[in-house]
């Protein structure tokens, strides 16, 4: 499966920071997820179409490792990649980086759940083109 590695670049702010001086550990899912919304609006399914065709993405599971501290002002880069799509389940791995050093790793588990009936079904070919999919 070829994919496409798209990038979110972020400053870490004040507001970001736990009483230890760097990114709190909550933040990273925040920033992560971010990146996510900000991939599949650019490509074509935001919000405005997950609620116009009912199906959105819903996270099933996290593998997170935090390998870097990242403190404050410096500049990241969050990258994120799809690994996999089998069926109605995907994966996508995203990184956090400052410069070429990886700070963090994340690994999500996910389906497109058809908001009416509740359930994971395939995904539309226009949802794998947004997340990167080269069709």
């Amino acid at each position: 499966m070829n994919t496409k590695i798209f990038t979110y670049p972020v400053i870490i702010l004040e507001t970001y920071l736990d009483m230890l001086g760097h990114m709190n550990n909550a933040t990273y899912l925040t920033l992560l997820e971010e990146a996510r919304w900000d991939l599949i609006t650019k490509n074509g399914f935001g919000l405005k179409k997950i609620m116009a065709t009912g199906l959105g993405p819903t996270i099933l599971e996290i593998k997170i490792r935090y390998l870097k501290e990242i403190r404050l002002r410096e500049e990241i880069m969050i990258e994120t990649q799809l690994v996999s799509f089998q069926d109605k389940i995907g994966k996508i791995m995203q990184r956090m980086l400052r410069g070429e050093e990886v700070c963090c790793t994340a690994e999500f588990t996910f389906g497109i759940l058809d908001l009416k009936e509740r359930k994971l079904v395939l995904p539309p070919p226009e949802w794998l083109k947004a997340i990167g999919v080269e069709l």
